[in-house]
């Protein structure tokens, strides 16, 4: 929904740079046709605006566009969007949109998905001197999806889908290197119900679930709207593979020209009252968070992604009483990857466009462009502090390390477990046989752990010289 959202609003956008119309005229109404299809093309029907009163009323219609890139056995629908588009006679352009959508796609034999949306509500301000919106507000309501796909081993899988409503509000401004934006999205009411195909003379096993409500925050810095814009026409205006690769030297222009496409774009979400109702019973989450950090093509590369779990419940009878203790109430992981350019590895693989048609990559090219990715040969990756815990224990671990290419991974670590006393009541009520297993290596891992301050066991894990690996000092690659 969120990707529907971000291109109706990309669209919007397109009014850029236009001249001002004190009011709504033909001439006025011609011009702004004129404006659109500069980004959008001249295929009948997908622009039209008429003067209305003081406004345009403008209809985007991209399923003519759809159609230019047949791919064999799929037919699709889209509403059209009808927008209401008003000349503020300041330099910016007021846009709203209010009216039900569907959107549509089949592929026989293979899936078919068909998304109903009772209400969009979008309303937002373009800004010429910012070239992008500089205020918006999302309502939809009422979203309903029904999806079925086919397994070639398994049969066919359908789902079900509904959320009550999404609601988005964004900002944005000029920024050092482009534009700036930020937004707040808030979801509820999240429904679905799965079949799964268990095999030929089976029963299908059915899946629903509910989520009460989602919150994300975000923004995004340096973003280049006018070239991204202009890149959206290039295709637009060339929509076979032909029409393309007769023109590489202007679209190589064009990607460069929309590089770094943004500097950075951080994300924070969670959801909130997760069950899930399966044949053994309802599982259910409190609280499930994901981060995500990420830099766009620039020399200074960064992906980092957090995710986190509290308030886990099984169903009676999932987990034998013994394990009830070990399951953990909370969990979280934080991993980031950085040293890597991807600036000059994008810039790199463009190069590949002043080939020749029909001409194959200079031998080496995979080693160079792996180079240049990694110009310092690794990757810096590290864990944050995270963990495990629960009211018997608690597991805590950090730690950083390099990998690249060909060498072996160096780094170090810290591992900390409070409650290991809990953690050995509860095994001591498992089976024999697992109990046989499992406690030899709990109490190896106990006799080479530190005692912590607090009574806690530490394992500092030194593995910063290739091919040694130490554990609280302790060698256990066999070296002195």
């Amino acid at each position: 929904m969120k990707i529907m959202t971000t291109t109706c609003l990309a669209t919007l956008g397109l009014v850029a740079a236009g001249p001002l119309w004190a009011e709504a005229t033909d001439d006025g109404a011609a011009a702004l046709l004129n404006l659109f299809q500069t980004y959008l093309g001249t295929t009948d029907g997908v622009v039209t605006v008429a003067a209305s009163g003081d406004a345009y009323a403008v209809t985007l219609d991209i399923a003519p566009l759809m159609g230019l890139v047949p791919v064999e056995g799929m037919t699709s629908t889209i509403s059209a969007l009808q927008m209401a588009v008003t000349d503020n006679e300041d330099g910016t352009w007021s846009y709203e949109i209010d009216q039900p959508m569907t959107i549509a796609y089949s592929m026989p034999g293979q899936m078919t998905t068909s998304s109903d949306y009772g209400s969009v509500k979008v309303n937002g301000i373009f800004d010429e001197a910012l070239g992008d919106t500089s205020e918006y507000q999302v309502e939809i309501t009422g979203i309903s999806t029904v999806q079925t796909q086919n397994d070639p081993t398994m049969g066919e899988v359908s789902i079900k889908s509904t959320v009550d409503s999404v609601i988005y509000d964004g900002v944005a401004v000029a920024g050092e290197t482009g534009i700036d934006s930020s937004f707040t999205a808030t979801i509820t009411g999240i429904g679905y119900d799965m079949m799964i195909p268990m095999g030929e003379g089976m029963p299908p096993t059915a899946l629903s679930g509910t989520i009460a409500n989602g919150t994300a925050e975000g923004a995004i810095t340096g973003y280049q709207p006018a070239a991204v814009y202009g890149l959206v026409a290039w295709f637009v205006a060339r929509p076979d593979q032909t029409m393309i690769m007769a023109d590489k030297a202007d679209l190589k222009a064009k990607l460069e020209a929309a590089l770094p496409l943004f500097g950075n774009l951080a994300m924070t979400s969670a959801y909130n009252d997760v069950s899930v109702n399966t044949p053994l019973g309802v599982f259910g989450l409190q609280r499930m968070g994901i981060d995500v950090d990420l830099n766009g093509a620039v020399p200074d590369g960064l992906f980092r992604e957090a995710f986190s779990l509290k308030g886990l419940t099984l169903p009676d009878g999932v987990a034998p009483p013994f394990a009830t203790a070990l399951i953990p109430d909370e969990f979280a992981i934080d991993v980031a990857v950085s040293s890597f350019d991807l600036d000059a590895a994008a810039k790199l693989a463009l190069s590949m466009l002043d080939l020749p048609e029909g001409a194959e990559a200079p031998e080496g090219f995979d080693m160079q462009l792996l180079a240049a990715l990694m110009p310092q040969g690794a990757v810096d990756i590290s864990l944050a502090p995270g963990g495990a815990k629960n009211d018997t224990y608690a597991l805590t671990y950090e730690g950083e390390m390099t990998a690249g290419m060909g060498g072996i991974p160096t780094g170090t670590a810290k591992v900390t477990l409070a409650g290991i006393d809990g953690i050995m009541a509860a095994l001591a009520e498992a089976p024999p046989d697992m109990y046989g297993q499992i406690i030899p290596m709990i109490g190896m891992a106990q006799a080479m752990g530190q005692p912590g301050p607090s009574g806690e066991l530490v394992w500092d894990i030194d593995a910063s010289t290739p091919g040694s690996l130490k554990i609280n000092g302790m060698d256990m690659m066999g070296g002195q």
